[in-house]
């Protein structure tokens, strides 16, 4: 390792960085997770263009071929926002963070955004609210934009995001990327490159398991102010609140318009309560297909107004407190008021086994998956095969808990693992399960690429086959072990 990091260092002067150095120190600091930060890679490489990133992956294939394969491990960083171990970090080995890849540049007729893969969300909306456009992206400033679009855990589902019902998920809006491959060279990817429409495909949803994207280029579209912001109730309204989100899930009409992230939650220090993330894409003051969750009462927060993508961002990131120790568990299921009371009595229930550790923050989000928005997302038709419009909308559950005290982590996790699988055992019993699982919310060791029960794993091998055509090796396989794997 130390003739490997030598050779880095000498290829790329001040741009690996070592331990006790200060850029390594704040890199390792800066993840969302205690898990991440807690590890120590061996040096940290912060290129700043595409043929940086494109010199270190071959000084890494060279390695491994040198020493074997396998032998020298790496990890790939955009914005850090994943809750477990070794997603963007890797221990004793290499960690490139991409941050400095942090361009935005809006085109001259303004119809197309080229974002680098380091950015983050809050950057590309603070360029584009001056301009009055938007893109699909992530509901908190901090996550990393390649994270979140390449399904690679970083924040919502490759991605939901506020703008869903009008054009998809985030991936379904990229229409080219720069990756270097295993082999170093440089590709951009068009939509409409028959070349490489594998590997297109492959990437909505692959995350790191065919190379380093390095850029993307969204279609944006015109955008101005919303009307959004937080509601929170007490947990007195337990059966208003599921009766409201299972009326709002069912509408067979959904307003393009609306985004609602539904969520019952206990902390240790501020008790139990509902929290609804309410987006209107339009600045119309309390719109009525939100009005059965303002008549809710009492309410304890209201913070709905108008307000700028940037500003609402900002606002949501109040709920994403940076450094504590953290889970992400997810499933899914097609909606049903049998589960979705179920999955409350079973949250409650779980508390049980959470209550003493220091500062735990333990709850359940739900959001919905349209019909209508899986006719406007070509990922969503491709990872969910099977699915029909009158099988109704699909139900995204994210178990996420937060604690202070490492010690108490053995036990967390176990208890949120315990709970999805209670969740999901009780939507095996009512047959509603999907087999369709959202990888930006997914724990390491879920199955994300395919359920052999739905569609006997054919997107699974699909996505195997493109990995061997263009990482035959399986550098990305077998170096890259961080997130979620294909073999």
């Amino acid at each position: 390792m130390e003739t490997v990091v030598q050779s880095l260092s000498e290829a790329l002067p001040g741009k690996v960085f070592q331990r006790d150095s200060p850029e390594y120190d704040e890199s390792v600091r800066s993840y969302f997770s205690a898990q991440e930060s807690e590890i120590r890679p061996r040096c940290v490489i912060r290129p700043s263009s595409t043929a940086d990133v494109s010199s270190v992956v071959s000084h890494i294939v060279k390695a491994n071929y040198e020493y074997g394969l396998g032998s020298i491990k790496f990890a790939i960083r955009s914005g850090g926002h994943a809750s477990f171990a070794r997603s963007a970090n890797e221990p004793d080995g290499i960690t490139v963070d991409l941050r400095r890849l942090d361009s935005v540049h809006v085109t001259d007729d303004q119809t197309q955004v080229i974002v680098g893969a380091g950015a983050s969300w809050g950057e590309v909306y603070r360029t584009l609210d001056p301009l009055g456009l938007a893109i699909p992206g992530g509901r908190h400033s901090q996550v990393g934009v390649g994270g979140l679009t390449l399904g690679g855990k970083s924040s919502f589902l490759s991605g939901l995001s506020h703008f869903s019902g009008h054009v998809g998920l985030v991936c379904d809006n990229v229409d080219e990327y720069e990756i270097v491959l295993a082999t170093g060279a440089v590709v951009r990817i068009k939509r409409e490159d028959l070349t490489h429409s594998d590997l297109y495909l492959a990437l909505r949803g692959g995350a790191n398991n065919f190379g380093i994207v390095t850029e993307f280029v969204f279609r944006s579209f015109r955008q101005g102010h919303l009307w959004g912001g937080t509601l929170i109730h007490g947990p007195e309204t337990k059966e208003q609140q599921l009766n409201a989100f299972f009326n709002f899930s069912s509408n067979p009409e959904p307003d393009p318009c609306v985004s609602l992230v539904h969520s019952f939650g206990m902390s240790a220090e501020r008790g139990s309560g509902f929290v609804n993330g309410i987006v209107y894409t339009k600045p119309t003051p309390e719109p009525a297909v939100i009005q059965p969750f303002l008549n809710l009462n009492p309410i304890y927060v209201n913070s709905l107004r108008e307000l700028s993508v940037t500003e609402l961002t900002q606002e949501q990131d109040a709920f994403n407190e940076n450094g504590l120790c953290q889970i992400a568990v997810a499933t899914t299921y097609y909606l049903s008021e049998t589960l979705l009371s179920r999955t409350y009595d079973l949250w409650l229930a779980s508390q049980e086994s959470v209550k003493n550790l220091t500062g735990v923050v333990w709850s359940i989000t739900l959001q919905t998956i349209f019909p209508a928005t899986v006719a406007k997302s070509a990922f969503l038709q491709n990872a969910i095969p099977a699915y029909t419009a009158e099988q109704g909308s699909i139900i995204v559950v994210q178990l996420t808990g937060t604690w202070k005290d490492a010690r108490d982590s053995p036990a967390a996790e176990k208890a949120a693992l315990k709970l999805i699988s209670d969740i999901e055992d009780v939507v095996k019993n009512e047959k509603m399960q999907t087999g369709y699982l959202y990888l930006n919310y997914a724990y390491h060791g879920q199955d994300v690429f395919g359920d052999d029960s739905i569609d006997n794993g054919e997107r699974k091998k699909w996505l195997q086959g493109v990995s061997k055509k263009y990482d035959g090796d399986g550098l990305f396989q077998r170096c890259v072990v961080g997130g979620f794997k294909l073999f």
